[in-house]
């Protein structure tokens, strides 16, 4: 049983799209957030993805508005209902209002639940943005100093091995090995080669952009 989450605008395709793709069944959960009073572009949307989930066996969504004039109040509300969602949850924030996308995924940053995050930018069909879940992780609970030093290391010396970062930062290599668990466990650092030499991934850069 998983949790989708959507912010709803006047057009649900994209909606379609992603539980179409994530091979949503009639377990999962669907919490359709709009702004408060939901209008009558909206109300279409809904009423044509309500139709679209019956004739395809998906439970009924949930349609939830949110009070966006008073910021306290929305994020409250969407956290309540987030809060009851089991997980995983996948979220996807392509559609609706500005606003209505920025209390929901506030919200799901306080909720301290796992999320994937899925943004379609406006005027495309192909293209999506993940965030995985482990960069989203990130940003609730920061690495340590330890960590980003181990981090940064491996930024500044491509395929460089566990020995030789303990030996730069004067730690044992036990120490480090159990940074590594940690780094390689929120997709920051990989192993390649023979040497199992070990380099930073693209998403390293977001974390410790300037490596000094």
């Amino acid at each position: 049983m998983r949790s989708f989450i959507f912010t709803l605008g006047f057009h649900e395709d994209y909606i379609e799209r992603r539980l179409h793709e994530s091979s949503a069944t009639r377990e999962d959960e669907i919490i359709l957030f709009t702004a408060k009073p939901a209008i009558g572009g909206v109300l279409r949307a809904y009423e044509s993805l309500k139709a679209r989930a019956h004739s395809i066996g998906l439970r009924k969504p949930k349609l939830v508005e949110l009070d966006c004039q008073d910021m306290a109040e929305a994020i409250l509300q969407a956290r309540k209902t987030i809060h009851q969602l089991p997980e995983p949850i996948i979220a996807d924030l392509s559609g609706g209002m500005r606003v209505t996308i920025i209390t929901v995924y506030t919200a799901l940053l306080l909720e301290n639940k796992k999320f994937k995050l899925y943004i379609q930018p406006e005027g495309s069909m192909e293209l999506h943005i993940n965030i995985p879940s482990q960069i989203i992780e990130l940003i609730r609970n920061p690495l340590t100093q330890e960590k980003k030093k181990t981090l940064k290391t491996i930024m500044e010396n491509p395929g460089i091995t566990v020995r030789e970062i303990a030996e730069t930062l004067g730690k044992k290599e036990k120490t480090i090995l159990n940074h590594l668990t940690e780094l390689k466990k929120k997709q920051l650092v990989k192993i390649k080669g023979r040497s199992r030499g070990l380099y930073p991934t693209k998403w390293a850069k977001t974390i410790c952009p300037h490596p000094e």
